[in-house]
């Protein structure tokens, strides 16, 4: 009998196992989301190999032979070690960490509220995040370092799914009373007369304010250059320049008037946050469901 379980295979196991608990094809193959006649049909076939029935079908039940209990009590272990098998793999997914990289914007703006709503839905699901400038995010998408990217500005390549997840208007700030004039308006090459803080080259905001000064055939030669916004906003609030940064990122400090908007005639500038992720047809769930909150 022994021999004869090693030659079978699982599915048939599994099928046997399911009616002998149940002691019905029907409750059998609703369980195993199968046709009553496929149950039948196999446990047939099983009896035809085992040489022997495995059980006695009664009026409203079925019943195991001598032959069926020997066989159930060789299977059984097989089958539930299967089942734990399964459990690990379903579990699989929610062990390993879902992996992201995001622009330093959308990274202290809107994810923090995004994960929480993401973590509510999905609460053992690991996540690690990776806050950076957005050419280094794209670059750990690009390696298959993170799993998803998000990206603030000009998106490097279209080979990967996108979608635009936010937009950010670009504003002119400094402290109040920098300017000595009263209206606080400023025309484009006044404003590049004054002392400039900016965020690194090669960062979105600075390529957005950067291209669109080359169109107007115009450069811009800042005072301070900083990876760090935080940085930014602090010199501007002791009066060193003019800096341009997401509203959201100084929405705050406009409110408690400890900077105030330049407004630049002739200029309305903002960045798109993209959401990157490589092109398949089957997306890990916890994926999936990141995806649309984004």
């Amino acid at each position: 009998m022994q021999n004869e379980v090693n030659l079978m295979q699982y599915r048939q196991c599994l099928i046997f196992y399911t009616v002998a608990k149940e002691k019905s094809f029907t409750r059998a193959a609703t369980k195993l989301f199968m046709t009553q006649s496929a149950i039948s049909h196999t446990m047939k076939d099983l009896e035809a190999e085992a040489g022997i029935p495995l059980f006695e079908r009664l009026h409203r039940k079925i019943e195991l032979t001598a032959a069926g209990n020997t066989l159930l009590t060789a299977v059984t272990p097989l089958v539930e070690k299967f089942q734990q098998v399964e459990i690990q793999l379903q579990n699989l997914e929610q062990s390993a960490p879902l992996r992201l990289a995001s622009c330093i914007t959308y990274g202290e703006i809107t994810l923090p509220e995004v994960l929480q709503q993401f973590k509510k839905q999905l609460p053992q699901q690991k996540i690690t995040v990776h806050i950076s400038p957005a050419d280094d995010c794209f670059k750990k998408l690009a390696a298959g370092k993170v799993d998803l990217a998000i990206l603030e500005g000009r998106v490097p390549s279209e080979k990967y799914q996108q979608k635009v997840i936010a937009n950010y208007p670009l504003v002119f700030v400094a402290a109040p009373n920098f300017l000595p004039t009263a209206t606080g308006k400023l025309t484009l090459p006044e404003l590049l007369n004054q002392p400039l803080l900016l965020r690194e080259r090669g960062s979105a905001v600075r390529e957005t304010f950067e291209a669109f000064l080359t169109l107007k055939g115009l450069r811009c030669y800042p005072l301070w250059e900083s990876t760090d916004s935080a940085s930014l906003i602090a010199a501007s609030k002791k009066k060193m320049g003019i800096s341009l940064l997401p509203y959201s990122l100084v929405a705050n400090q406009l409110e408690k008037k400890e900077l105030v908007e330049i407004s630049v005639s002739k200029i309305k500038l903002h960045n798109e946050i993209t959401a990157l992720r490589p092109a398949s047809d089957n997306y890990l769930p916890a994926l999936e469901k990141l995806w649309e909150l984004l």
